[in-house]
């Protein structure tokens, strides 16, 4: 089926904004969220009204019919040119449904079903463009009171086997149709076959290529639960002509694997192996075969060099047998785009099943209306279709006579003439795996695959083996910055500790300048969980190791801040107590360490595999933008408090005039929080942990710069100072002058005499050096005792 034109689509596109005015004005909705939703529209319309109807599409079939639109990808590929053998099981798995209920009359009344499919081609526009094409067509929008006698078979229900896209499925719930998907096939008993299998062979470290995201999860889920190691994983694309670097990825993404295990249908697992025969510097690894349906060994030939001597694990059963005979006899009549296989060649897909059961599921909801609601004699105005869960009626009420799962190992072996031939070598029933000796023993035997020293995607972390280093740019300049500052840092650590331990750290204690350093080696540690590739260990430590990090930062310098602001008031200096601050920034750090200990618990992030351009599976983090700002709200609500607090210490000359330094570096901070943010939520998610890593690095390295870096100066010149500083011992005030200032400090101080002041180190706060008062008490009497009395003075003393 070829695509369509992008003109078909913007008309049908047209068309559908045109059709909604009148839905919403028949259903008597409004477009607001709080809208209750329409109710189901009846399966037959009322008569005609004599206004004027137009855009009304009729179908050659009579009025006793209902109809099921079918959106499954029946062609792949990058031009959509490609059979999928998966695909057209499916369609007719449901028209085989629709004609075995007919055939049992199984709705009353001569009611019969139909199915029109509309091929998706396997990607998202495909599916949107049939999703849009299988509405209109299908009648969906008409009003029903412009409906004519010769009028199109109702459209009772849509079913889908991909996923469908948001503005699809919002498409879909304000036109009120009714859609059903139709889950994959589980491959959950065939993958335990699979995994018995690499326990006999000793294959406890793999690689693993799939067609789907869902079955590498699934692979791996059950993979953990056998000790099984899946060190390397990928994702398997559709073969067509532009997509040989793809393969090569793969081959890449799982070269030095011992054993890989492929996952997918029979052209994908032939356009992977013919890729490796044209590989060059290559380890050829031991290949383990798992198709989805059918697997031929007329497909191999040529392919020696790399398929010689592989295993694969064939389906051997089926779920719905008389469906098989069917699509054999359809598959012979019709040769273009049936695939030609024999009856020992077919294997049933695993979404066959699935789709009987949701035509089985609206069939089912058919019969309901017409027995309950239109008495049992077809279709009536008043009939509307509800949709249940019928679980397995749908094998009684069609009369399927399932088979027990089985499972075949087969081998691939060159014959006598060169020709590459499958044997059997096995087979898994009932939980049970039985192999030939021949397998098992002897040169032919698979060589081993042990895990040595493995890294293992699917298991849980442990502690160094899961480490791995990324090779991106940003995280070597990320590190490279973390290192330098973390030198510095360890640098003026060890000055202030120096100078502590000397006594030369006259202007109080620098106990919150060391924690405050402590902080920024927290900054740049919190770039390591970004440095390694995402598991899960990294991806629940990122977002809570960032917010505590920077949490443990502003709220040393915020609670000092606080500090600062109430004890330099009006008034004599006041003392700034340490108890205090500890009780301040203890608390606003629990706070965090609370909030973040309750997101872990609460929504524990997991890794999640990505697509990248080539075809491969890269495990990363969620960067999505929203949640991770959320998780810092708290720590902007204190940078905030800081950014507001921090103009009121400007003026304070404690400690080394640290309110000044505290308000330069609050404001630069600031504008760097702004910075990184926007280019987190601008730039695309690629650069989102970049952002973050700049964010960490240039606010720890903004605090050294303008807090540290000043603050050491001043406290090498204040040494510097006071050892120049010479010392002029005094016995007694000299002049007026001296008398007053020596007076004006002993009040200061106390408001007692001071018997002695010996020299200490000079600070803001701290008296004249050179001022020195005697060790001895003077007599003022004393002093004076040396003069005569004057006959001439009136008074004497």
């Amino acid at each position: 089926m070829k695509p369509r034109r992008p003109m078909m689509e913007i008309v049908m596109m047209v068309i559908v904004m045109m059709m909604m005015g009148r839905v919403g004005a028949f259903w008597g909705t409004t477009t607001t969220d709080q809208s209750p939703p329409p109710p189901p529209p009846p399966l037959l319309p009322p008569p005609p009204s004599s206004e004027s109807c137009v855009g009304i599409r009729s179908y050659p079939a009579t009025l006793s019919q209902v109809y099921i639109s079918v959106l499954v990808g029946v062609h792949g590929g990058g031009r959509c040119g490609l059979v999928e053998p998966a695909g057209v099981q499916v369609m007719e798995a449901a028209k085989w449904t629709a004609a075995k209920m007919a055939q049992i009359d199984f709705i009353p009344g001569g009611v019969t079903l139909g199915i029109n499919t509309y091929d998706t081609c396997g990607d998202s526009l495909g599916t949107v463009r049939s999703g849009v094409s299988a509405v209109v067509e299908g009648g969906y929008l008409d009003d029903p009171n412009c409906s004519p006698n010769n009028a199109a078979p109702p459209h009772v229900a849509l079913l889908f086997t991909d996923h469908l896209p948001p503005r699809l499925t919002g498409f879909l719930q304000d036109s009120g149709v009714r859609y059903v998907e139709v889950e994959t096939g589980d491959m959950t008993p065939q993958l335990e076959s699979v995994m018995t299998l690499l326990q006999a062979l000793n294959w406890t470290s793999v690689g693993v290529v799939a067609h789907s995201l869902q079955v590498l999860r699934d692979f791996g889920q059950l993979a953990a639960k056998y000790h099984v190691c899946v060190s390397a994983e990928a994702l398997l694309l559709d073969s067509s002509s532009g997509q040989t670097t793809t393969y090569s990825s793969v081959l890449d993404a799982v070269g030095g694997v011992g054993g890989v295990v492929v996952v997918g249908p029979q052209h994908r697992l032939h356009a992977l192996l013919a890729a490796a025969t044209h590989a060059h510097n290559y380890t050829r690894p031991h290949w383990l075969l798992v198709p989805t349906g059918t697997i031929q060994e007329k497909v191999f030939q040529g392919l020696n060099d790399v398929a010689s001597g592989l295993l694969a694990v064939r389906r051997a059963s089926q779920t719905v047998p008389e469906f098989g005979d069917y699509f054999l006899d359809v598959a012979s009549s019709v040769s273009t785009l049936y695939p030609d296989v024999s009856k020992e060649d077919y294997v049933e897909e695993p979404g066959v099943f699935k789709m009987v059961e949701a035509v089985y599921r609206v069939g089912s909801g058919l019969r309901r209306a017409v027995v309950e609601q239109c008495g049992g004699v077809g279709l009536c105005d008043n009939g509307t279709l509800t949709l249940r869960r019928d679980g397995t009626e749908v094998i009684k009420a069609l009369s399927i006579l399932s088979q027990r799962p089985r499972y075949q190992v087969l081998r691939l072996l060159p014959t006598e003439g060169g020709r590459l031939a499958f044997s059997q070598v096995g087979h898994y029933t009932k939980g049970v795996l039985n192999l030939t000796e021949a397998l098992l023993e002897g040169p032919t035997r698979p060589p081993e695959s042990p895990c040595l020293s493995c890294r293992c995607l699917n298991v849980p972390f442990s502690f160094l083996s899961d480490l791995k280093w990324r090779s991106e740019p940003w995280v070597t300049i990320s590190a490279t910055m973390a290192i330098t500052g973390f030198l510095l840092v360890l640098a003026i650590t060890i000055f202030i500790l120096v100078q502590c331990s000397r006594g030369q750290t006259s202007e109080g204690s620098q106990g919150f300048s060391l924690l405050l350093l402590l902080g920024c080696i927290f900054l740049y540690a919190a770039i390591l969980p970004y440095s390694f590739e995402a598991s899960a260990i990294t991806c629940k430590l990122r977002p809570f190791v960032t917010s505590l990090a920077y949490a443990f930062v502003f709220a040393v310098m915020l609670s000092r801040s606080l500090m600062l602001a109430t004890s330099d008031s009006e008034g004599l200096v006041g003392h700034v107590s340490g108890i205090v601050q500890t009780a301040l920034f203890f608390f606003m750090v629990c706070v965090q360490v609370g909030l973040g200990v309750q997101e872990w618990l609460k929504t524990p992030p997991h890794p999640f595999p990505s697509m990248p351009p080539l075809g491969g599976i890269l495990y990363a983090c969620s960067t999505e933008p929203t949640p991770f700002l959320l998780s810092q709200t708290y720590v902007i609500f204190l940078l905030l408090l800081q950014f507001f607090t921090a103009p009121f210490v400007v003026s304070s000359r404690r400690n080394y005039h640290e309110g000044l330094l505290f308000l330069i570096a609050t404001v630069l901070i600031a504008a760097i929080w702004v910075a990184w943010v926007t280019l987190f939520v601008e730039l695309p998610r690629v650069w989102s942990e970049a952002c973050v890593c700049l964010g960490l690095a240039a606010t720890s390295t903004i605090i050294l710069l303008t807090v540290f870096v000043p603050k050491t100066y001043l406290m090498v010149t204040a040494t510097a100072r006071e050892s120049a500083t010479t010392v002029r011992p005094l016995t007694r005030p000299h002049s007026n002058h001296d008398l007053a200032r020596a007076s004006s400090l002993v009040l200061y101080d106390s408001v007692q005499h001071i018997p002695e002041i010996i020299y200490s180190p000079q600070h803001a706060y701290s008296p004249d050096p050179t001022i020195h008062f005697p060790t001895h008490k003077e007599n003022t009497y004393e002093t004076y005792s040396h003069y005569q009395p004057s006959p001439h003075k009136v008074t004497r003393f």
